[in-house]
Order: structure tokens, then sequence, then C-alpha cells
């Protein structure tokens, strides 16, 4: 092939004619995937380009080379990478003007890579190209050697950073998917997280992409928004998440030993537990809604978590002077409920976090609330006075909380997703 290379220039895409889609799809590539990969491709958006230019589907630039006369792109779309919500990948096809590939370049991580064997000869098995996928994430590679070479962190991706994206959204989308909730992006999470898998790297697992539904760029482009937001109805109603965190305030978010009161023995200074507020601001952050369930004076808890950044953060805030009542009196717990919006069936969702045995933890269970302990002070008694005042789990600090709280959600989600674990 020669060297010569047509530049970049303004896109010059056409919308693919009935021939052109069904060229597209006669020369489509193979795909290998390992053994165990969960996600495959659902559909593909085909453009065609007759001049060097950007692709239409990513932020990459097409050259021709030599005597190439045109290029197919393969936009590839998944619903799922293991690390996020969809995936689009691209194979470009380079034809002659005799319509026969004198090229092939694939994308992997961002970038753009000519696709050919250790002889520089084209990627071809029994006369088709063919090309092996990550699992999980995807990238393209001509050989099934070359994915050694980022084995450990595929690995890495597909266990411990499953679904540390979220739901992805690129710049193309952005505007057409519209705002999404730290909720939802939790629940995208969670989903993944079920899902995560020791990847194989056998790639016994072939997949002609012709066989995939194939329309235009155009087409894939405006269906893809309205896919986003059916998968995330779908993770909505389907993916269990805890619906609500309540906590304690006195030795669980303010340390009682510096608290300093008025005449009136109201609290007017203390200071936080250390890690406290970044707790209450990072379970914040990932849409969990809280409430505070606290013993206490109405304008004790205004003055000192008002004081701190704290106080904006809870959607509901359940004072026992405002109750008429205390922990582990049941109608604590109710009233946060009910002010949440949720009744006793959903108790089993919704987590109590607290220094007080008798008061948080006692109370907590019998209303079947998940409990927390928080061990973190000796200012009262560490051994529970019977059954009902086990908790659930223990944490030292308040720094604890949300990787215990997002572990309590993957086992729901492991649950969901198989049954067997429940």
């Amino acid at each position: 092939m020669s060297s010569t290379v047509r530049a970049a220039a303004a896109p010059v895409a056409t919308l693919p004619s009935t021939a052109g889609l069904a060229l597209a799809r006669r020369l489509a590539p193979v795909l290998l995937f390992s053994d165990n990969e969960p996600f495959l491709p659902s559909r593909v958006g085909i453009s065609i380009l007759d001049a060097p230019g950007r692709s239409p589907s990513s932020q990459l630039d097409i050259t021709f080379e030599g005597n190439v006369e045109r290029v197919i792109e393969y936009a590839i779309w998944w619903d799922w990478d293991v690390q996020h919500l969809y995936e689009l990948e691209h194979i470009w096809l380079k034809l002659d003007g005799a319509d026969r590939i004198v090229g092939v370049e694939a994308s992997a991580h961002g970038g753009k890579f000519a696709m050919s064997g250790p002889d520089g000869a084209l990627p071809l098995v029994d006369g088709r190209i063919t090309l092996v996928s990550t699992p999980g994430k995807h990238a393209f590679t001509a050989t099934a050697a070359e994915q050694d070479k980022t084995r450990e962190l595929t690995e890495i991706c597909c266990v411990e950073l499953a679904g540390r994206g979220g739901l992805l959204i690129n710049d193309m989308f952005r505007d057409a998917i519209g705002p999404v909730s730290a909720a939802d992006h939790r629940a995208v999470k969670r989903y993944l997280q079920a899902r995560a898998f020791a990847p194989v790297f056998r790639f016994g697992q072939s997949l002609d992409l012709g066989k995939v539904e194939m329309m235009s760029w155009d087409e894939l482009a405006a269906w893809i928004p309205g896919r986003v937001h059916d998968i995330l109805a779908e993770i909505r109603a389907e993916q269990p998440l805890l619906k609500a965190v309540f906590l304690d305030s006195g030795d669980t978010l303010v340390d009682e030993g510096t608290e300093i009161f008025d005449d009136e023995g109201y609290v007017i200074k203390a200071n936080l537990i250390p890690g406290a507020l970044e707790m209450v601001e990072a379970l914040a952050a990932e849409g969990y809604r809280l409430a505070l369930v606290a013993d206490g004076r109405v304008r004790s808890f205004e003055t000192i978590l008002g004081g701190h950044g704290i106080h904006p953060h809870f959607e509901v805030k359940v004072i026992s002077e405002a109750e008429g009542c205390q922990k582990p009196d049941r109608r604590m717990f109710e009233a946060a409920l009910k002010g949440m919006g949720l009744g006793p069936d959903d108790a089993g969702s919704v987590v109590m976090v607290g220094n007080h045995l008798e008061r948080d933890i006692g109370g907590a269970n019998q209303l079947g609330i998940i409990s927390i302990w928080q061990s973190w002070s000796h200012r009262r008694s560490r051994i529970p006075a019977h059954a009902g005042e086990v908790p659930r789990y223990t944490i030292r600090t308040p720094g604890e909380l949300p990787g215990l709280l997002a572990e309590i959600e993957r086992q729901m989600a492991r649950a969901r997703h198989n049954p067997a674990l429940a």
C-alpha cells in the first residue's frame, strides 16, 4: 500500500443507500469475545465516507491512504460496558475502487489503531476480517495475544472497578439524554457491580456483525437517547437500593464531649466527629436520602448541625422534643419513614446509624430497619443488653459508612441478580 495519505477535512459521510447497507453487511467483520463475556452488541450504525473527514460518530479523523476510495464505518452499540451504561466502539473498513478491503482500523480506549496480524497482513479468518474484543471493555485488537498486554488492567476493570462510571454521558448525547440523578448513577453502579466477573482470555464466543441489526448512523444516533432512558427506567424499577439513611447526632455526627450549653440548656457549640461532615457530603453526592433521627432539642440541632453545614443535607428531621417521645419509641422511626414517604414495608430497605445500643439499634431492630452501630464513643454501653440490641452491622468511624452502604446495596443487587445468594 502506498504511504500517501490524504488529510482529513470536513466530514464527507453519506447516508448509506440500500446497496451501501448491503455492502456493509456483506463485508461486516466477525468479532471474537471472551468465553464468559456477558455483554454483546445489539445494534450497528453505518456511515460511508467517500473522502477523508471527521468520523460522524466519534471525535476521530479518518484518513485515506494509497488506493483507498471509501471507508465503511461501523459504530457498534452496547447497552453495557462492565464499568458503565452504554458503549460505542468502532471499526473502519478501508476499500479500494473495487470494494476490496485494503485496510482496517478499530477503536480501543478512545483511540484509533490499525488492525493487522504479526506479519502485517489483514486479520482475516476464512476470508473475513476478524477482531478480538477486550472482556467487559470491548476495545479491539487484531489478535488474542495482544489482549495479554492489558490483561491485568482488564481484570481490575471487570472486578474491582465494575460499575465505576455509572451512566456514561459523552458530549454527543449530553443534551438529548438530559440530567441524570445521583441515585440513577448509583443504581447503574450497583447493577454492574452485581455482574462483575473474572474474565477468561479464551475467545471462543463468535459474533458475525453482519447479523446484528444495522441502520444508518443517523438512525442509531436518534435511537440512543431513548434507549438510555428505557434502560434507566428498567434499572429504577428493578435495581434494589437503600431507600433512606437515618442518622443519629450525638456521638454519631457530633462529639458529645465537646458540647457547650447556654443557661437554658441548649447546645450552642460542639465539634463534629472527624470525618462526619465528609461522610454526609459523600452520601448526599451519591444520592442517598438522609434523615436526622435524634433525641434532643430542636434549636440545639439547628445551631450545631447548621453551623457545620450538615443541616441542609437532611430531607427529614425527626427530633424527640418535637415528637414528644424518645428513641427507642417506634414513633420516632415511624415519623421518619412517613416523612420520607415510606411505610412499614420499606423498613428493610432503610438503615439507622447510631451510637446507642438501646435507643438507636434496639429501636431500629423492632421495626425491621437495618441497624448500624457506630462504636466510636465509649460513653455508652458497648454490650447489648439482649438480642434486640444486637446491631446488624458495626462501624468504628463515620468514614466507614459510605463503603458499608455500598456493600449492603451490592449484596441486595447480587441477591436480585442471583436469588441463590439471597
